[in-house]
């Protein structure tokens, strides 16, 4: 039995940035992988894209060379029975296996449907153009779509490809659902039962701004609240400046004014970073006087949550302010404005959604405009639905003969 090769992910740092590889336990690397993340990067997609598609793909090629499969070859099925491992958790290769995993999410399962779509889009268009090699004018094996038709969607790396129903079967339905939310009183919870004065105010950021968590990388760079450095902190106009992610913009949010007491204790008690270190929030234990990263804010707010009695993640302050926006304003627009989305359609994708509460409340506020006691009034024949206004019968009666009469034909049906 031929021993499984295990794909990974090497990141290199050059000059102008960030490189990365997808190479086997001996450092070869898979047919075009390397030109393609290559082209992503010169498209100018961020270092998370970026990592994230070389993630997806040394996952796909471990399962792939564990089932005998061929990389230049690789057909339809092959990517099917792939997915549909990929959907249920069974994680091999790239990634530790485990038993008793969760059934992942139809985003996360959909994202690694469009990263090989995109792979084998980029190797097709390559060897047509060419003239020659082992994807000269084959069909997409993870969309199902010829050259011609994968053309037709977005930049590569950043768009799923077009939903195909006789095509791409490989799809997860996406639930139409409102994410979900914390209550005011949670949210409450949860700042004041953080131990330290530095998550007591990035928990308040969270909560009153909206912005996502971020994290400062030295080698995806930096964005969002952990992403900040002492200049993005504008203490007399009460502004700060977040990176967004994925792009070069800089948002500037405004803060409510019960945060900057508490940043100010912060930075008097316990800020301790050396001179030449400019981002607001500081280690406090492991890489202590070093940028706080994500993964240790992330399990100090599991810590926070568990010692609150409250299951939380960084999100969910974003879908609870988000929300809460909506729901005061009705202004889609001003909450785009708070979230710093690119596109509106981001937006409603994500927030508009109609709820049974919603509906419960819409409906009994219809029946009851629209109740109708006999005394009063009647409701309307099915021929007076024909009309605009609500006519009664004779009115209408009335109407057709005088219509009648004006073009010399008898009216049928009419009161004499």
């Amino acid at each position: 039995m031929t021993a499984m090769s295990i794909y990974k992910v090497l990141r290199k740092a050059e000059r102008f940035g960030v490189s990365f590889r997808v190479c086997d336990s001996r450092g070869a690397g898979v047919g075009s992988c390397d030109q393609f993340l290559t082209e992503l990067s010169l498209r100018d997609c961020s270092v998370y894209t970026q990592r994230a598609y070389a993630i997806g793909l040394a996952h796909f090629f471990s399962w792939l060379h564990a089932s005998g499969g061929d990389p230049e070859h690789v057909t339809r099925q092959a990517v099917g029975n792939y997915i549909t491992e990929f959907a249920r958790g069974a994680k091999q290769g790239a990634v530790t296996a485990q038993s008793a995993q969760k059934p992942r999410q139809p985003r996360t399962i959909n994202h690694r449907l469009s990263v090989l779509a995109s792979y084998f889009e980029y190797c097709i268009r390559c060897d047509t153009e060419d003239g020659r090699g082992p994807w000269k004018g084959r069909i997409n094996p993870a969309s199902g779509n010829p050259l011609t038709e994968e053309l037709r969607h977005g930049m590569i790396g950043r768009d799923l490809p077009p939903r195909k129903r006789q095509r791409d079967g490989f799809r997860r339905r996406i639930p139409r659902t409102l994410p979900e939310v914390l209550e005011p009183a949670a949210i409450q919870m949860l700042i004041d039962t953080a131990g330290s004065y530095r998550d007591r105010a990035i928990l308040m950021l969270l909560s009153r701004t909206g912005q996502r968590i971020g994290d400062w990388s030295p080698v995806a760079g930096r964005h969002g609240i952990l992403g900040m450095d002492l200049e993005d902190v504008d203490r007399k106009r009460r502004f700060i400046t977040v990176r967004l992610k994925g792009a070069r913009d800089q948002h500037r949010v405004p803060v409510t004014d019960d945060f900057w007491p508490i940043y100010e204790e912060y930075l008097r008690t316990e800020r301790r970073a050396a001179p030449d270190v400019h981002a607001v929030w500081i280690a406090s234990r492991k890489g202590q006087g070093k940028p706080l990263r994500y993964a240790s804010f992330e399990s100090a707010l599991r810590y926070i949550g568990r010692k609150a009695g409250i299951s939380v993640h960084p999100h969910l302050f974003r879908h609870t302010l988000a929300q809460g926006v909506l729901e005061t304003t009705g202004n889609i627009k001003v909450a785009q404005e708070i979230l710093g989305h690119s596109h509106l359609s981001t937006t409603a994708d994500l927030y508009l959604r109609v709820d049974q509460h919603a509906m419960v409340t819409a409906l009994a506020a219809a029946n009851s405009s629209t109740e109708r006691t006999p005394k009063q009034h009647s409701w309307p024949s099915a021929k007076a639905a024909q009309y605009v206004f609500d006519y009664d019968d004779k009115t209408i009666s009335e109407l057709e003969r005088a219509i009648a009469q004006a073009s010399g034909v008898e009216p049928s049906g009419g009161d004499s």
